[in-house]
């Protein structure tokens, strides 16, 4: 293996825990913001994590209000878990020999919640157009045709790699 792609693997695998750290404060801050406008003050609404203000909403609905959050949550908790999933395979990974079933499964799982999240994205999505067809302002509307094709990419990816994997599995075993 060349020093320079163990040097960037391990880079790698440090920048993807900081990530992982990263978005799992995000997730525990709009959580804390979130339920301290809930349950403290409605005023917190004004001023929630990462400067947005969704008092508007809060004041149309609370249901509403805490399903937008709860999608904001889920997108936030997924690029967590995603990162996470990226740091399992960067620990599990040999170049000497690349290709393993293990790999290849965490790469299927990566696709599937990708997957799942562009769909659970076009709900938040069309939520979020319906609520601002009703006049509420500051209503975050996300786009989940990008994350369905990042799915159909890493699936393709996974596919390939599974391949590899069966061929590195039956060469071991002719040799």
């Amino acid at each position: 293996m060349k020093p320079q792609a163990t040097f960037v693997l391990n880079a790698l695998h440090v920048i993807f825990w900081i990530v992982f750290i990263g978005l799992c404060i995000k997730v525990g801050a709009v959580l804390v913001s979130f339920f301290v406008s809930l349950f403290v003050s409605a005023e917190a609404a004004h001023n929630m994590y990462m400067g947005l203000d969704m008092a508007e909403l809060q004041q149309f609905s609370q249901h509403h209000y805490v399903a937008v959050v709860s999608f904001m949550v889920y997108f936030l908790g997924v690029q967590a878990y995603l990162a996470y999933q990226v740091i399992r395979i960067l620990q599990r990974l040999d170049l000497a020999a690349p290709f393993s079933g293990e790999i290849a499964a965490l790469i299927t799982r990566i696709s599937r919640e990708v997957l799942t999240a562009g769909v659970v994205m076009l709900v938040a999505g069309s939520h979020g157009e319906w609520l601002l067809h009703r006049g509420v302002g500051g209503v975050p509307v996300w786009s989940g045709g990008e994350f369905l094709f990042l799915a159909a990419i890493i699936f393709l990816v996974a596919q390939i790699y599974q391949r590899g994997a069966d061929l590195q599995a039956e060469n071991d075993l002719t040799v």
